[in-house]
């Protein structure tokens, strides 16, 4: 009789499309300006998006869109958390120095230009595609927007939720 195995990958749908927003902004003053160029109603969601690499406990701010009308739902993720480190160092036999530095780590480390991510799920027409850039584009305080192939990224597991 044969035997048959499931990956966890069968269950994963990997299909979206990815955009990269390089920015000074604030997430929230983005999803603001977001919402009043593309007519969207980007939210905070309750929880952020958390994981735990190498014992260090990361979170990336996560709002959530959802397009009833299109049946697409749309994510504006942080690619950037920022750790600040206590260093206790003994500087000579009766002195001790204490510093603090910040760590940055990012959610798509191979993207480390972008500040953030819009992820859309359910998929748009490709020809939407270059009007969403140019309407994110025409933003103020936004540097730059490309689309991504998240086939081509080796973290995309992290996009996945």
């Amino acid at each position: 009789m044969p035997t048959y195995s499931l990956d966890l990958s069968d269950f994963l749908d990997t299909s979206f499309s990815l955009f990269g927003i390089k920015t000074s902004l604030e997430d929230y003053r983005l999803a603001y300006f977001l919402n009043k160029q593309l007519q969207t109603q980007f939210e905070r969601t309750e929880k952020n998006l958390e994981f735990e690499l190498n014992n260090e406990k990361q979170s990336y701010s996560l709002f959530n869109f959802e397009d009833v009308y299109n049946y697409n739902d749309w994510f504006l993720i942080s690619n950037k958390f920022t750790q600040t480190n206590k260093n206790n160092q003994v500087a000579d036999l009766f002195t001790q120095t204490n510093f603090n530095f910040d760590s940055i780590n990012y959610l798509i480390p191979e993207r480390k230009s972008f500040d953030y991510f819009i992820k859309i799920t359910g998929g748009i027409k490709n020809s939407l595609n270059q009007e969403l850039i140019q309407k994110i584009k025409s933003i103020d305080f936004i540097e730059a927007v490309f689309e991504v192939k998240p086939n081509e990224l080796k973290s995309r597991d992290f996009l996945i939720f």
